[in-house]
């Protein structure tokens, strides 16, 4: 950590957040040996509430940065993870991932970038780009100028707004998400479907579990990690008959609700100077919990294709965009369909849905698709 100073980073790559892809595309790139500094706008990091899945694909950049064990000695290990339909169990599956919390993650990657020696800068909001000049600017009124900025600032992206301005407005989605970390032991995953609603839960650690509902509802609420809910209002949104499943949920629990909203397709991941990763190149609904799986894939990619084309940034982004929109278009379609799936009111389609998942392969297939995925194949292909 450093405190506010002036110093020449004009051979470095600058990230822009301290998230997963900003932490990750750091610890690679210092890996690889190149100049990299990451500039946070808070004071440290906080899970808000946040549990998040990692499945095979999202481990194996963790494997590739030396921290698969780390985080997976931390967080829990399920081995199956169950879907019930009207409160009865359609089907299981055994499944590949480690469940956690965003903090968890953010600490190991954080702990492995500070151990390299890395620099990385709280308490700095950007408040400008330059990209013609390739320099940043904040609101404690420093500037620098720097070789390449990297944008990881979030789904409210900033660096997004500012340099594509016509690239739209969220749209609310229909669905609202009420997450919290709650004192509870639980082994494995439990997704539970009703019309207009799913619940998840699944443990982070061995002494607590992640509880995610999200509701469909018209009204919307505002797009933030942070915002408290309260436990009445949580109990409101749930169905009566889905409050024995949960009892376990108290008044004294933290609980955070949000709206979901949508963008634009994203087709565009970079422009001069700039390169987006994660949440603010694509962000997407979270209904098949890729989000975080995404930002790692990322953020491995550009960070070794820096190392591939020794900073020939024109080859890099087009590289870059090339091996990763596909990719991302493929997980946003995925992600938009189960969510509407989850939610069907239908009861003809629900028993059809129903009756595909216990006696077809759809959900093995489906898993395969998205989690049999090493970024490091499409990286050793391109030229």
């Amino acid at each position: 950590m450093h405190n506010n100073y002036m110093k020449d980073y004009s051979k470095y790559i600058a990230v822009i957040g301290a998230g997963i892809s900003g932490l990750a595309l750091a610890c690679t790139l210092k890996k690889a040996n190149v100049p990299v500094v990451v500039f946070e706008k808070s004071s440290n990091v906080s899970e808000h509430g946040a549990g998040i899945s990692l499945s095979r694909n999202g481990r194996t950049v963790l494997k590739h940065l030396g921290l698969d064990q780390k985080v997976a000695e931390k967080s829990g290990k399920p081995e199956k993870a169950s879907f019930f339909s009207n409160g009865k169990e359609v089907t299981s599956i055994l499944v590949d991932v480690i469940t956690t919390s965003r903090h968890t993650i953010y600490k190991a990657l954080l702990d492995e970038y500070t151990s390299l020696d890395g620099e990385i800068i709280f308490n700095y909001e950007l408040s400008n780009i330059d990209l013609e000049e390739s320099t940043i600017s904040f609101t404690n009124n420093l500037s620098y100028r720097v070789l390449h900025i990297v944008a990881c600032d979030g789904i409210k992206s900033y660096c997004r707004k500012k340099c594509f301005p016509s690239s739209g407005e969220p749209n609310y989605s229909g669905y609202s998400v009420w997450r919290g970390i709650i004192d509870k032991k639980q082994k494995n995953i439990e997704t539970h479907l009703g019309p207009n609603f799913h619940i998840v839960t699944y443990p982070i650690n061995n002494i607590r579990t992640s509880f995610v509902a999200a509701i469909k509802t018209k009204t919307q609420y505002k797009e933030s990690w942070k915002v408290k809910g309260s436990y009445r209002d949580l109990k409101s949104d749930l169905p009566v008959d889905m409050e024995s499943v949960f009892s376990f949920l108290k008044e004294d629990d933290d609980f955070y609700k949000w709206g979901i909203y949508t963008r634009p397709k994203i087709n565009k991941l970079f422009a001069k100077n700039i390169t987006f990763l994660g949440d603010a190149a694509h962000p997407i609904v979270p209904f098949i919990g890729q989000g975080g799986c995404l930002a790692l894939e990322d953020a491995y990619v550009f960070g070794m294709l820096v190392s591939k084309f020794k900073n020939d940034f024109n080859k890099i982004q087009i590289a870059y965009q090339k091996i990763r929109l596909k990719r991302i278009h493929q997980i946003q379609l995925l992600s938009e369909r189960q969510g509407l799936l989850n939610h069907l009111k239908n009861p003809f389609l629900i028993f059809c849905r129903n009756l595909i998942m216990k006696y077809s392969s759809v959900i093995s297939r489906r898993v395969k698709l998205v989690w049999n995925y090493d970024p490091m194949n499409e990286i050793n292909n391109i030229k």
